[in-house]
């Protein structure tokens, strides 16, 4: 099988920490067999083509280098504001002039090609615009959560739906934006194929990380902005009785970091943070972790959560995305709502209080992970691809 995965950004190595499950998910279908090239924007600190693990990855120039390097190290939002917007029209057609050629070089008589362009917007439509061009490709559209966010007007809707329609498939993170995809395009007789497809989690980041420590902190692992919820955990640690209190990780980096630092002092919270790690180096915060907290306000999936599992750490986390799917309540872990202040609190203490974290092994959950095992998710995607 061939495919040409079409993303927004993509690591410059294994130990790049952005989107390492973009890399994760690439090298699981290349170890599965399949020829697997990536297509995604410039990258200041990367050449033009190289390897990451064993996948090729072609790096497209669009426009200034300034603009790319904001696109390539995910901060797409600057960009997309004001008439900087502007920059994803080239954007938009470098990288479909160079997911036709790639997906022109790799089509042939011994089977078909797929282009998988990652999130609807701008990579999805990238995809379904690309694969009429060559005989015999098909298109797939990814879902991941942020895109849908930001679906909130008619002109996204519209936009959002003739994506999804043009797409041979559309796969989704979580049930929820399985959900979302099919609201969007019910009316259409027939409808793209819809599956949920969760991105992989690296497993043998967290194998043999030990017993949470007795008097490690509670830790938090994402970008350091709003819809992650890390305010809300300092605020629930600070109701917490003060020699009760455990320091606070925060693993990453981001445009709310003073703000959230302002925060804790204010709050007397003890808050550490760590700036963007490597994936390995993330591991070892879960393995000095205690408690880990998913305090997000909103979630495509949720790997942080699945990831704590894994690590085989109790998980207080709000029940958004995939996480409901994930955590036992009271058994793995804690659901509580977004922005409940004191049932995140307490949850940190029946957590921080528990000493007993067998439960975090069970049958269910260790199910429900390997589903999102590399393996796994590269055989549920050939098979997606096969059915078309």
């Amino acid at each position: 099988m061939r495919v040409v995965l079409v993303a927004p950004g993509f690591p410059t190595s294994l130990d790049d920490h952005h989107k390492p499950f973009l890399a994760d998910h690439a090298n699981a279908l290349a170890d599965a067999g399949a020829d697997v090239t990536v297509v995604c924007p410039a990258h200041p600190d990367a050449p033009a083509r190289h390897h990451v693990g064993n996948v090729d990855v072609v790096r497209v120039r669009f426009g200034p280098r300034a603009v790319e390097a904001l696109v390539a190290k995910g901060e797409s939002y600057r960009v997309l504001a004001g008439l900087s917007a502007l920059w994803v029209i080239p954007m938009i057609a470098a990288l479909w002039r160079e997911t036709v050629r790639q997906l022109g070089r790799r089509a042939g008589p011994d089977g078909p090609c797929v282009a998988h362009g990652h999130w609807w917007f701008p990579c999805g439509l990238v995809a379904v615009a690309a694969a009429p061009f060559v005989r015999r490709a098909t298109g797939v559209v990814h879902v991941h959560g942020s895109d849908a966010a930001v679906t909130t007007n008619p002109v996204h809707r519209w936009l959002a739906r003739r994506v999804l329609l043009r797409a041979d498939a559309v796969a989704t993170v979580s049930d929820d934006l399985a959900a979302w995809a099919s609201s969007l395009t019910s009316r259409a007789k027939p409808g793209p194929r819809i599956e949920c497809v969760s991105m992989p989690v690296g497993v043998h980041r967290f194998e043999d990380l030990g017993p949470p420590p007795p008097d490690g902190p509670v830790v938090g692992v994402g970008r350091l902005m709003a819809e992650k919820g890390f305010d809300i955990l300092i605020e629930a640690v600070a109701t917490l009785p003060a020699t009760e209190r455990p320091d606070v990780v925060l693993v990453g980096d981001g445009p709310d970091r003073s703000t959230l630092a302002a925060l804790a002092v204010r709050r007397d919270v003890t808050v550490h943070f760590t700036g963007a790690l490597a994936p390995a180096e993330v591991a070892n915060w879960y393995r000095a972790a205690r408690v880990v907290c998913v305090p997000s306000r909103r979630e495509g999936f949720g790997m942080v959560t699945a990831e704590a599992l894994l690590a085989k750490r109790p998980v207080v986390a709000t029940a958004v995305g995939g996480a409901p799917t994930l955590v036992t309540d009271s058994s793995t872990g804690h659901l509580v709502p977004p922005n409940d202040i004191d049932g995140l609190a307490r949850g940190l203490a029946d957590a921080l209080a528990r000493t007993n974290v067998d439960a975090v092994c069970d049958r269910s959950v260790a199910g429900a992970l390997g589903a999102l095992a590399p393996q796994a998710h590269a055989s549920a995607l050939l098979q997606l691809y096969a059915s078309l």
